[in-house]
């Protein structure tokens, strides 16, 4: 197989909007179904990213693709129709066990990765979060969109803000690529400085996929994360506020894309992430449990992303 990329010859990939999900939940599904009755045409949800599974590294240089089309499944029967889902394949690299391989070695693992992302029929392709992501592992992204376009899927990936010119070598290596628009600057990031990062990592994208002719989505704290929170809680110590609220990362992200939304390169959000609001009923006010994010998105952030 030829280590370079082939543009890929799918059609490109629509407007509108995704989520992160870990788990089938029918409450995830109908407050889908709900969101597109209400949402702009072109903000309605069209992809879904459900967790299928992961990639072990041995000392050897395989990998082993542990993966369950159970969620796919679910989701493909109560989403709907015109969903595409994209399952979730992620891993760890923070020991480097994927730094380095050849070109062959890399070639194996995608295939291991595209025969099952193949077999599942109601995946339309794969979402790959290898973090952290090397320069290294991108001979890997470009067999994997070989293999998956061959057979009609497509691949896309997920991966922080990088300098225009590994970012242009990103793009030709997937269908679509997926920014990480959270965990930008830190952890606890004041929302000016948030504000910042994200239009300054937004603007490279664009002007990278204008160039090359790519396509991406971009990730936003609709449910804060990591670097995005209103609170910590539980552990040892009490409750910390942030001071800023779930609303206010989201409208700061919407600020930036809204002058993206009518650019061909800009396929929409990914919201990090998506609970189920009818089973995951610990909210901001009273969460008690060890986390760092709010477990569910607000239905104030709901209308907010309805017609951005």
């Amino acid at each position: 197989m030829e280590s370079g990329c082939r543009p890929g010859r799918l059609p490109r990939l629509p407007r509108g909007t995704s989520a992160w999900v870990y788990r089938y939940r029918g409450g995830v599904s109908r407050q889908i179904w709900r969101f597109n009755s209400n949402a702009a045409p072109h903000l309605r949800f069209r992809y879904l990213f459900p967790y299928a599974g992961s990639l072990d590294f041995s000392v050897d240089r395989r990998g082993a693709v542990h993966y369950s089309s159970h969620a796919t499944k679910a989701y493909a029967e109560s989403l709907p129709p015109g969903v595409l889902i994209m399952p979730i394949v992620d891993a760890r690299n923070d020991g480097g066990e994927l730094d380095g391989w050849t070109d062959d070695q890399y070639c194996a693992l995608a295939r291991e990765v595209a025969r099952a992302v193949i077999d599942d029929p109601n995946a339309a392709g794969v979402q790959i979060d290898i973090e952290p992501f090397r320069p290294d592992h991108l001979p890997f992204y470009r067999h994997l969109r070989e293999m998956l376009n061959r057979e009609g899927k497509y691949s896309t990936m997920f991966v922080g803000p990088k300098n225009k010119e590994l970012l242009a070598r990103i793009f030709l290596s997937c269908d679509m690529v997926v920014m990480s628009g959270y965990d930008l600057d830190g952890e606890g990031t004041p929302l000016e400085q948030y504000r910042d990062a994200l239009g300054s990592a937004v603007a490279r994208f664009q002007e990278v996929a204008e160039q090359v002719g790519g396509q991406y989505m971009v990730g936003i704290p609709a449910a804060a994360s990591w670097g995005e929170y209103e609170y910590v809680a539980g552990g040892e110590g009490e409750r910390v506020e942030s001071g800023v609220k779930q609303e206010e990362y989201v409208q700061a992200a919407l600020d930036i894309l809204r002058e993206y939304r009518g650019r061909d390169e800009y396929v929409g959000l990914a919201l990090w992430h998506m609970s189920d609001p009818e089973s995951d009923l610990e909210s901001p006010k009273t969460a008690t449990r060890r986390t760092k994010f709010p477990n569910i998105i607000r239905e104030s952030v709901w209308r907010m992303l309805e017609s951005y």
